[in-house]
């Protein structure tokens, strides 16, 4: 995934920390990725994609420069699983931030449908019992996780580490250049 946003350097914990002390999700959630959901070879639907990521590059331009949201699309827009459709994907870990991208996504998404899921370290279930859907709920394909799969992973990190819960508050997300 090509990533749009990025953790910054010189600052790593302003990404994941919140700035409300106490203020956390409900153990073992440790942050939601937002899938944005579009159809490729549908101009209409691609534009109208392309124009909400720009508004929210836009309108969360701090929140991004914070490195607080990750935004990601997909190179040469291709599909990969357990997705059915093309997708752009935004990742939060402070929760006050998930709140103001929840309500943003339920005014803003349009004709899209927006898949929203928690990391909990149970991948399957985070994707399907647990999402949370704006716009018409999508299939997603249960059979590309692998049986049993657990971990959470790393924030922010393209092709970063796999962690559990409980090592996920006590990790530092690495900061890569390319990532």
């Amino acid at each position: 995934m090509e990533y749009l946003t990025h953790i910054p350097k010189e600052n790593a914990a302003g990404a994941t920390k919140s700035k409300y002390e106490g203020l956390s999700y409900t153990h073992p959630v440790k942050y939601y990725d937002f899938h944005i959901y579009y159809v490729h070879h549908n101009e209409e639907s691609r534009t109208e994609s392309d124009n909400l990521r720009q508004r929210l590059l836009d309108d969360f331009a701090i929140e991004g420069k914070e490195g607080a949201i990750i935004v990601k699309k997909l190179p040469n827009d291709k599909v990969i699983g357990p997705h059915i459709t093309h997708f752009w994907e935004v990742d939060v870990v402070r929760p006050e931030v998930f709140i103001k991208l929840l309500s943003w996504f339920q005014l803003y998404h349009g004709n899209l449908s927006v898949l929203i899921h928690p990391n909990t370290g149970e991948p399957l279930l985070d994707h399907t019992d647990r999402a949370l859907w704006l716009g018409p709920r999508l299939p997603v394909l249960p059979q590309v996780f692998t049986p049993g799969a657990t971990g959470i992973p790393e924030y922010g990190v393209r092709r970063g580490k796999t962690l559990t819960p409980d090592t996920f508050d006590q990790h530092e997300s690495s900061y890569h250049e390319d990532s």
